[in-house]
């Protein structure tokens, strides 16, 4: 695993020891990493929900029967 370090003014770090100790978390590494995934997930999330969006969005032109152009790209 590769290690990062972060600064934290010293009331931001007090709040997380005490969040950190209520919540019964581990370590401030699993919590920061728990953070880190999240966040990627939610992002990747929402770029397949503009890939459906956008491939619903184009489905009445592919399936235009009429347009001899999409025919040779599909």
């Amino acid at each position: 695993m590769k290690t990062i370090t972060i600064k934290l003014p010293e009331d931001e770090s007090m709040e997380l020891d005490a969040y950190l100790k209520k919540k019964n978390y581990p370590s401030k590494s699993e919590f920061i990493r728990n953070l880190i995934m999240e966040k990627l997930d939610r992002t990747r999330k929402e770029k397949m929900g503009w890939l459906i969006l956008a491939e619903k969005s184009m489905e009445k032109i592919w399936a235009n029967k009429e347009d001899e152009i999409w025919d040779k790209y599909i």
